[in-house]
């Protein structure tokens, strides 16, 4: 498989020919059919910094559904006039890492988060 730059190996393995790592890139690359913003323009820019994403999630940013947040507070205006500014907690928290142990099938592996409320 190659999109975005990103080539699968034909044997299946799970190292990227890219970056001969166990990529984080490819990880969201899989993930992208399950989420949308709704903003094609949006989608773009979250997925291009995961694509980015090949040894280090740290600077990757993530679509957060609203479901997924709780204590909402307004805090003030944008500078504009026009938007509205919030503070909320996020019951996900963010990735830290990718569980990678290989007794599991990688439909069983998953991200590993930290912060989580």
């Amino acid at each position: 498989m190659d999109s975005f730059g990103l080539i699968k190996p034909s044997d299946a393995s799970e190292i990227c020919e890219k970056c001969y790592y166990i990529c984080y890139a490819m990880r969201f690359q899989q993930n992208f059919k399950n989420w949308t913003s709704g903003n094609d323009n949006i989608d773009k820019f979250i997925q291009d910094t995961q694509l980015s994403a090949h040894e280090d999630v740290r600077e990757v940013l993530e679509w957060i559904p609203y479901d997924r947040l709780y204590n909402i507070k307004y805090i003030a205006k944008d500078e504009f006039g026009k938007g509205k500014v919030y503070r909320a907690n996020w019951i996900d928290g963010y990735i830290s890492d990718y569980e990678d142990d290989e007794s599991l099938d990688s439909e069983s592996k998953n991200w590993i988060r930290e912060g989580c409320n």
